[in-house]
């Protein structure tokens, strides 16, 4: 009984902990930065001023409470969609999301066929290659 209560403890404390759990690494890994001056970095990683801001902001809402959805959408709101990472799975952007296996998709079906086609032409060769072999024999 006493391990039936320990091993329901550890699962429930092993999948509610990361759910309840969002720190600002992990928001600010999903931001690029948001400087005009050229920077191409992730928040995370960045040190210029601007992400400094955008940082010291996601702090302050994740003190205020904000949820995960609900800083994204302010910080949407401010710098536009711009600002974030991985472009949403909406709208026009769902070709982003989709062009990626529909291209391994079709290449895929292009190397199987051309690998087929090549694979026919060496087995024909070598029928052919067979049936000469034996016309030589028969000839000798």
């Amino acid at each position: 009984m006493k391990n039936k209560l320990v091993a329901i403890w550890f699962f429930l404390l092993v999948f509610t902990v990361p759910v309840l759990a969002v720190t600002e690494e992990e928001i600010t890994s999903n931001l690029n930065c948001p400087d005009q001056g050229g920077c191409i970095m992730i928040v995370v990683d960045c040190t210029c001023p601007s992400s400094l801001e955008i940082k010291d902001k996601v702090r302050a809402m994740l003190d205020q409470g904000f949820s995960e959805k609900k800083i994204y959408d302010k910080l949407t709101a401010e710098y536009g969609k711009e600002v974030l990472a991985t472009p949403p799975k909406e709208g026009f952007d769902w070709i982003v999301w989709l062009a990626l296996p529909a291209g391994l998709i079709v290449g895929g079906v292009v190397v199987y066929k051309i690998s087929r086609k090549r694979m026919d032409e060496n087995e024909e060769f070598e029928l052919e290659y067979e049936k000469f072999l034996q016309e030589r024999e028969k000839h000798e």
